[in-house]
């Protein structure tokens, strides 16, 4: 038998090898991913707090009916100095998926020598590692599964900027109203100090009633200092959000927008495919269970096949008598037999990987349906304390114009009259914080349940895949 047969054979088993290769196994995705990470779910078929029936659905910005409001959130999209680091995080990704999905294809390259030498060679020579067992497919699939996750990290941070902006511009707003209601009591509180100062002169009220009502005054100063300083930081907080200078200084409106409806729950099982920090985090459980099954393929033997030709020019008699170009084709066989425990610990370290991912995805999931738990708790709460200070306003406004009509014919004094004016500011700066607290509770809950803030569907990955 010649000397090459053993290497002919090896060659003609290659494509049977590469036929008969080892399949990669398919990660746990779905109910099946659900069953592993979140066991919770399989009892709670529905929420335990009251929600109103229907599918979460997107488009939640334009339901607080605020041009300004959205206006900053499309600014905020934009030039967000976090979402373009996270934008950045996509290119990175899709990148390493490139470099990854490259160690499928044969390696080519050429290489000469030429000179002042009597020899010049000219070599163009491929390599080509057969994925026998799947560790180079592996690590491919994984590298999609990464990019796929941090492309939903991207599409959560837009989500979550998005949040951040309206919440941010709430609580701007709901800082100038109490400030503007604090000037109200204030000056208010001054026109008792000087009724008080005239009564105290002609001996009709004891210096203690000046001293008190001066204090009132200097309490209410200071807190229209705090409240100050409160609306600045609100500004700057929303500026920095918006990739602006945070000077302080950004315009409010008048009014907080009116609540709108609770908006549609869902399900429970819903909630882990339509939020993408939970997309992001399987994904990742995916990524994790291929490198496992990379680290272990690691462990087999490797067979590769290379084929070169080469050219030989040279003034020596003896070349010259050889045919060039020269070709040649070759197999190689490498198996691991001893690295230290190198790669038995590499793959115990992507098992220990994956079941962390896994562990991971329950903990992000179980926080989600706590968000959202809470957010439908609050609902009603909030709805039931909002209506009980609007009608303690609405009453207090009806006893400002008791008062009014009795100081207007002498039946009672300014003081009385200036009391319920001093109250009705109280009872409205008890309701702006309401309201703002509930459109905060709001945001919040719609942030949990995973709904766009655009009105497109879809729209967040289409501008992922832009970004990318």
């Amino acid at each position: 038998m010649s000397s090459f047969q053993p290497m002919k054979t090896l060659l003609l088993a290659l494509p049977v090898a590469m036929l008969c290769g080892c399949a990669l196994k398919t990660p746990p995705e779905g109910a099946d991913l659900r069953r592993q990470a979140v066991p919770v779910l399989e009892g709670n078929a529905t929420w335990a707090n009251a929600a109103t029936a229907g599918d979460a659905a997107d488009a939640w910005l334009a339901t607080f009916d605020d041009a300004e409001l959205q206006r900053l959130v499309r600014e905020a999209i934009a030039h967000n100095g976090d979402l373009r680091l996270a934008a950045v995080r996509v290119q990175q990704a899709q990148a390493l998926v490139a470099i990854q999905r490259s160690g499928l294809l044969p390696d080519a390259g050429a290489k000469g020598r030429a000179g002042n030498s009597e020899t010049q060679i000219l070599s163009l020579g491929a390599s080509w590692e057969i994925d026998l067992w799947g560790r180079i497919r592996a690590q491919s699939r994984a590298a999609e599964s990464q990019y796929e996750a941090t492309r939903d990290d991207y599409l959560w941070a837009r989500r979550v900027v998005a949040a951040a902006t309206a919440r941010a511009w709430f609580t701007l707003i709901r800082n100038a109203k109490l400030e503007d209601r604090l000037r109200q009591s204030a000056a208010i509180q001054e026109e008792l100090v000087r009724i008080t100062a005239q009564r105290v002169e002609i001996g009709a009220a004891p210096d203690t009633e000046l001293l008190e009502a001066r204090n009132v005054l200097r309490a209410q100063r200071d807190a229209i200092g705090k409240a100050e300083l409160a609306r600045s930081q609100a500004a700057q907080a929303l500026e920095l959000l918006l990739g602006r200078y945070p000077a302080g200084d950004i315009a409010t409106v008048p009014e907080l927008p009116a609540m709108p409806p609770a908006p549609a729950a869902g399900l429970p099982a819903n909630l882990v495919e339509r939020r993408p920090d939970l997309s992001a985090s399987a994904h990742r459980v995916a990524a994790a269970f291929d490198m496992r099954q990379s680290a272990q393929a690691a462990r087999l033997p490797r067979i590769s096949i290379s084929a070169a030709i080469t050219g030989i020019r040279s003034d020596v008699f003896l070349l010259n008598q050889a045919g060039t170009p020269i070709t040649g084709l070759n197999g190689s066989f490498v198996a691991p037999i001893f690295t230290g425990g190198e790669l038995r610990a590499r793959a115990d370290y992507y098992s220990a990987e994956e079941r962390a991912a896994l562990i991971a995805y329950g903990n992000t999931a179980l926080q989600a349906l706590g968000e959202v738990e809470a957010g439908l708790q609050a609902e009603s709460g909030y709805a039931g304390r909002t209506r009980q200070l609007q009608e303690r306003v609405d009453e207090s406004r009806v006893l400002v114009r008791r008062a009014e009509a009795r100081a207007g014919i002498g039946a009672s004094d300014t003081r009385s009259l200036l009391k319920q004016r001093q109250a009705l500011v109280a009872a409205e700066m008890d309701l702006v914080n309401v309201q703002a607290d509930h459109l905060d509770q709001r945001i919040a809950l719609l942030l949990a349940l995973g709904g766009d803030w655009k009105d497109e569907s879809g729209s967040d990955a289409q501008t992922a895949g832009r970004a990318s």
